[in-house]
């Protein structure tokens, strides 16, 4: 979600509507009786370009639209209002923005349907020839009343090379630090070339190069004609424990591959790290919500064939993995010291107390802290913890239900992470189900969902990508958004594609047949529902057509736009 920070351009339309309405926006005359319907004019402006301006690689049109109803179409044209003039492909720029500069000066529009009035486009200047140009943009509401407002004058130099541009999307102006002291800077970055890297700076100097490559369907949105707009997010998680406490300024700059740079924003922030208050921070990536955990329930001597008495059979082990640090390691002597989970308020396993080698599992390390992750200290550089964050804790359901007294049925996972001052933090809470596989002969599947992650925003067309595993093989995987089956946006069946290469699979799932080619793929059109919180669902079809779910991911939809 986007907001603008265009309180001049506002301003001065406020005063010319004050002055002059008619020089704000003027209808479109129409002949129809629905002429008779329409306001007699509509309150907007383009705000970028600026009159005069000079033009080159893309150009951005932002502004406003504001008649108290919902904006249905923003479409731009350059030289004419003629539909050969068009630049906007169908559908027309992204629309219903947040724009509270905007309503600021006009609040009586705040409690009305067109309360979002903001709008964004593009097009290419190098398809139009050096020298003047004018741009027009016409607003079109649900009610079918359309408006042109007033025109730019711009000039066009394709001569000129074009610094990157963007934005800053956190932090938030004038906001401060997360209570874990992780200073998160995140937004988006293009050029009509190729962005080459951001650069991130804390009061003048520079603090290290951002992660690229993020995906941003809202900017592909406003960016068509760009190829790389859909991967143009960067983000950089910053350990503020290093810096001293009060006001700095953040300040985001991009570097195209000519050397040119590009002034994306920059934000004041308030650091205060109380050391002692500096819990540990991580994130529970598997199992899934609602996950169906499975064990043989067979009875067994005590401690069962490992001797280590909690593994009776390595064939049906389930996990719970993730990882976890601490920013206090630069103020005190810091940093998480262990992992544990629990079961109902009952401790499970501790990494401190259970890590060991396990000679049913090849000697292999389980139930510890500290795995290696680099793919964490790439989100995370700095953080003297990482990347050896990671955690895994392998657990025999058949083991709880015989030997530690829990029944099949729903239970509730807590992983928590402890630091070395044994100030704790809930990582997350997880539902499962637990069942005895040799009850009823259907061990149900196991999977996860590696894109989206938790609560991630996504928009647009998204590939949703995971991986699934049956003991009776798998057949078929479904994806269901609150329980209603999604047709893939670009097969066009109601199934994943399923198949894909899983190597790391395969090495913590020796025994299951298609450990090699567990992942699949699923294109979600995210247009199609709408912009809120919702519940990814993985569906297994095994081959003795038994149905079952692999577990739940949950994510939230934002296309900033009307779905039409």
């Amino acid at each position: 979600m986007k907001r603008k920070a265009l309180i001049l351009p506002v301003i001065a339309a406020g005063a010319a509507l004050l002055g002059a309405p008619s020089a704000l926006a003027r209808r479109v005359e129409r002949v129809d009786s629905l002429a008779l319907a329409c306001q007699s004019q509509m309150l907007g402006a383009i705000d970028v370009p600026v009159d005069g301006a000079t033009v080159s690689g893309y150009v951005q049109v932002i502004g406003f639209a504001l008649d108290g109803s919902l904006l249905s179409n923003i479409d731009v044209f350059v030289d004419g209002t003629d539909e050969a003039n068009r630049v906007t492909a169908a559908g027309g720029a992204n629309i219903n923005l947040p724009r509270p500069d905007v309503l600021q000066f006009f609040p009586q529009y705040g409690g009305t349907a067109g309360k979002n009035p903001g709008y964004q486009a593009s097009f290419k200047a190098s398809l139009f020839s050096n020298g003047s140009h004018t741009v027009y943009v016409r607003a079109t509401d649900v009610n079918g009343c359309s408006y042109f407002l007033t025109p730019r004058a711009i000039k066009v130099d394709n001569a000129r090379n074009q610094p990157p541009f963007g934005a800053v999307s956190l932090p938030f102006p004038d906001s401060g630090v997360s209570a874990n002291g992780v200073l998160k800077v995140a937004g988006w970055a293009l050029d009509d070339r190729k962005v080459d890297h951001v650069d991130v700076y804390v009061d003048g100097l520079i603090e290290r190069q951002a992660v690229t490559g993020i995906y941003r369907a809202d900017v592909a949105a406003e960016y068509p004609d760009n190829p790389q707009a859909m991967v143009s997010g960067f983000v950089l998680n910053i350990d503020s424990s290093r810096y001293a406490n009060g006001v700095h300024t953040v300040t985001v700059k991009a570097v195209d591959d000519q050397g040119q740079q590009g002034l994306l924003g920059s934000r004041r922030v308030q650091i205060f790290n109380n050391a002692p208050d500096l819990a540990p921070f991580g994130e529970v990536e598997f199992p899934l919500l609602n996950a169906s955990w499975f064990g043989n329930c067979f009875p067994v001597p005590p401690g069962g064939p490992s001797g280590s008495t909690d593994i009776i059979d390595p064939r049906y082990l389930m996990f719970v993995s993730g990882w976890a640090m601490d920013t206090s390691v630069a103020l005190e002597r810091g940093g998480v010291a262990h992992v544990s989970v629990e079961m109902d308020g009952v401790v499970l396993k501790d990494s401190r107390i259970n890590c060991h080698r396990e000679f049913l599992l090849s000697n292999a390390l389980i139930d510890c802290y500290g795995y290696y992750r680099p793919d964490i200290e790439v989100l995370y550089p700095g953080f003297q913890q990482a990347p050896n964050v990671g955690f895994q804790f392998f657990i025999d359901v058949g083991y709880l239900i015989t030997q530690r007294g829990f029944k099949e049925g729903a239970h509730m996972l807590q992983i928590k992470a402890l630091d070395k001052e044994d100030s704790s933090s809930l990582l997350k809470e997880v539902p499962i189900v637990m069942e005895c596989a040799t009850g009823n002969l259907d061990p149900p599947p196991i999977g996860s969902i590696d894109a989206p992650t938790n609560y991630k925003f996504i928009g647009g067309v998204f590939p949703v990508v995971g991986w699934a595993l049956d003991l009776d093989l798998v057949a078929k995987v479904r994806i269901l958004i609150d329980g209603v089956p999604q047709i893939d946006a670009v097969r066009g069946v109601d199934y994943a594609d399923y198949g894909y290469a899983s190597p790391d699979i395969a090495t913590q799932y020796p025994n299951y047949p298609q450990r090699n080619t567990a992942r699949f793929r699923f294109f979600l059109d995210t247009t199609q529902i709408s912009n809120s919180e919702h519940d990814l669902l993985i569906e297994v079809t095994d081959t003795r057509a038994n149905v079952r779910s692999a577990g739940t991911r949950r994510f939230i939809v934002d296309n900033n736009t009307l779905v039409r």
